[in-house]
């Protein structure tokens, strides 16, 4: 399944699988009861429909049933053969090599709920059914063997820990997580620098000295609004030529200086104060702005316009990647389109999700690279798409190591991150 503002798709091969072509029937009367909510738009080839659950989710107790039985096993196994068909793959080898997973599943089971007391008094106190089952599949996840979920097109694992609650990683032996702060308009920055045609090094040099570069530095107060000509000074007076400078207009640079000191949520939260939650600007922004299959009229996508204008028209130039030329060498690298006669065609059925596709495996391809270097090292960890999860464990675990070798995975691709640590064991 992937995850989607409208609902999930659904794996129809898996379905007939399992249920034969009953399954049709089965979707048809879910939806005439008001179960579920299907999308009528789709193109064949391009998108496809949309499945919603409606409504609040009902526990009820079931006997034990035969034919169930058979079919959730069936299930099982028909989603274990396509991921394993996944890591057995060539390419899936070339990437990780033929040990990754035996040594990711290994760490990933170091992980376990370490306080049961605590976890299961927790759980009483949450009343409705939809938390109740999710704690429940929390609490039987951790009495087996963890195992990865499933791996995505992008290379994006997920296991229990993906869909784990800040709430409960307090009653788990997590030692500490160390995350990227605003990772995905992070990422976007590399796509920044490719359209303005800086080698990695320069771009590296440039994100490192806007790392350094302190709010006070280049804040007006007397305008209440930054000196984006003291910016640029700074970063002259540091080694920044002007020519380099010149291939950023104001909005941009403000941009790229906001992501790497890791400050871009919390202003654009702060503009929404009292109006919205957190969540939900993050929420609405990624969906107008970075994964909206078009140009989006919404009020976060209208707000990002006004703020960042250049920004934004580069980020409308990236939802269709094969129109530009460092978005065919990007697809192309990657394998996510292929060349015919000089044409380029994406490979992914789903041309519309081209932007969020291509940040999504920016980052498993920097995250790979943390993991098997940690692995070299044997630190044991594993990671939740943008973070890296440590166990408390007998190994010795040094939080500035893994930020050291995070960081040179981030340099490869010209970027310097801002990280924000939990620590879960005092």
């Amino acid at each position: 399944m992937d995850n989607d503002s409208d609902g999930v798709s659904i794996s129809t091969n898996i379905l007939q699988g399992v249920l034969h072509n009953d399954y049709n029937i089965l979707i048809n009367a879910l939806k005439e009861l008001g179960y579920i909510s299907v999308t009528s738009y789709y193109v064949i080839g391009v998108t496809c429909r949309k499945y919603r659950v409606l409504g609040d989710i009902v526990e009820i107790e079931y006997p034990y049933n035969k034919t169930i039985a058979k079919y959730q096993e069936t299930t099982k196994n028909k989603l274990k053969k396509v991921l394993d068909g996944k890591i057995s793959s060539k390419s899936f080898e070339d990437l990780y090599g033929s040990t990754f997973v035996e040594t990711y599943i290994k760490n990933l089971n170091k992980f376990k709920i370490v306080d049961i007391e605590g976890f299961t008094n927790f759980s009483k106190r949450k009343r409705t059914s939809q938390k109740k089952i999710y704690y429940n599949y929390i609490k039987e996840s951790f009495n087996k063997k963890l195992e990865i979920n499933t791996i995505d097109r992008n290379y994006r694992f997920y296991t229990v820990l993906t869909s784990l609650k800040r709430e409960l990683k307090r009653f788990l032996n997590i030692k500490f997580q160390i995350d990227c702060k605003n990772s995905h308009p992070l990422l976007f920055n590399y796509i920044l620098y490719q359209y303005k045609q800086l080698d990695t090094s320069i771009s590296y040099k440039l994100s490192s000295f806007l790392y350094n570069i302190q709010l006070s530095d280049i804040f007006n107060n007397s305008s209440n609004h930054y000196d984006i000509e003291k910016l640029c000074n700074i970063l002259n007076d540091n080694g920044i030529e002007n020519s380099i400078l010149a291939k950023f207009s104001d909005d941009e640079l403000l941009y790229l200086w906001k992501t790497t000191t890791g400050r871009f949520w919390d202003d654009i939260v702060k503009e929404y104060e009292g109006k919205y939650p957190r969540w939900k600007v993050k929420q609405n922004l990624f969906k107008q702005v970075f994964y909206s299959r078009t140009e989006s009229q919404g009020l976060f996508a209208q707000q990002f316009r006004r703020d960042y204008p250049n920004v934004y028209n580069i980020i409308l130039k990236w939802k269709n990647p094969t129109k530009n030329k460092q978005g065919k060498e990007f697809l192309l690298k990657y394998n996510m389109a292929v060349e015919h006669n000089g044409i380029i065609r994406m490979t992914d059925k789903e041309k519309t999700g081209a932007l969020p596709n291509i940040m999504m495996t920016l980052e498993s391809s920097i995250f790979r690279e943390v993991l098997k270097s940690l692995y070299r090292k044997r630190i044991p960890a594993v990671h939740i798409h943008d973070a890296i999860v440590v166990p408390d464990t007998k190994t010795e675990t040094d939080i500035n190591k893994i930020e050291s070798v995070m960081r040179d995975a981030y340099k490869q691709f010209g970027l310097h991150p801002t990280f924000a640590v939990d620590n879960y064991q005092k």
